[in-house]
């Protein structure tokens, strides 16, 4: 389960850092609470060897990921600051494994889109859109990837919208 969550976080994260790292975005969004509502359809795959665990190990693992696949809708509030717009890192997990290189198609106030590959323990690549509305107050995007380790892939489907909510981000980090 925990592998599995792991695997989770690790490909959504990766996929929203491409779109921060390598180059600093243009886009016109306001610095401060946002809350924030991903879709994620996965397919596929899990990209997780369980040759090498005990069969109820191996069974845990494919129970978990049976929860996992298809659609889930996350809503959070997270704080945006100058600083994590800075980062290279940005929304990027530590101990990944994996080194991703971008290429940006476009880089405006309104829109960013680039491809993503990322090599290491898990192969990705893919696609992330952004939109921003004029202000900066809400965006819109999507992004699909296609994770493959041990022969196995597993593809990713996000849907992403944000609205800001105040400049002050309160207890929320």
């Amino acid at each position: 389960m925990i592998a599995s969550r792991t695997l989770l976080s690790s490909v959504v994260l990766i996929g929203l850092s491409a779109m921060l790292a390598a180059q600093a975005p243009a886009l016109d969004v306001k610095l401060g609470l946002w809350e924030n509502t991903i879709t994620t359809n996965m397919g596929g795959t899990a990209p997780i060897d369980t040759g090498k665990m005990s069969p109820e190990q191996a069974a845990k693992i494919a129970d978990a990921m049976k929860g996992l696949m298809g659609e889930r809708t996350i809503t959070e509030k997270s704080c945006l600051t100058k600083e994590d717009l800075a980062k290279d890192s940005f929304m990027m997990p530590d101990g990944s494994g994996m080194t991703c290189t971008r290429t940006i198609g476009t880089n405006t106030s309104t829109a960013y889109i680039a491809d993503v590959s990322c090599t290491g323990e898990r192969q990705m690549k893919g696609q992330i859109s952004i939109e921003t509305t004029a202000g900066g107050t809400a965006f819109t995007g999507s992004m699909t990837m296609a994770a493959t380790a041990q022969g196995r892939t597993m593809n990713i489907a996000m849907k992403m919208s944000g609205k800001y909510l105040d400049a002050d981000c309160g207890s929320v980090k």
